[in-house]
């Protein structure tokens, strides 16, 4: 199974890795989230470790529901940009 995501062979290995450990890391939290039974963890800023930055906003359910949110923004506009079929 081929997937090509750039045309250079150097980089679309280097965004395929990135990808898969993207994915693993994220298994591990869902995880790890229902292990411990805290959905803060699968926070989007926290993922990203902007918790560092303002841990107050980040961890409570304003910051909970802002990530959510922010999250389904994001991917409506990627799906945007790549939702058009080539010809």
């Amino acid at each position: 199974m081929k997937i090509k995501i750039v045309k250079n062979k150097y980089l679309n290995a280097l965004f395929l890795l990135m990808l898969f450990s993207a994915i693993v890391h994220m298994v591990i939290l869902f995880i790890f989230a229902i292990v411990s039974k805290n959905v803060n963890i699968l926070n989007y800023f926290n993922i990203l470790n902007l918790n560092y930055f303002m841990p107050d906003f980040f961890n409570n359910l304003l910051g909970n529901i802002t990530s959510f949110l922010f999250v389904i923004l994001l991917y409506a506009i990627i799906l945007k940009i790549n939702g058009q079929d080539e010809v």
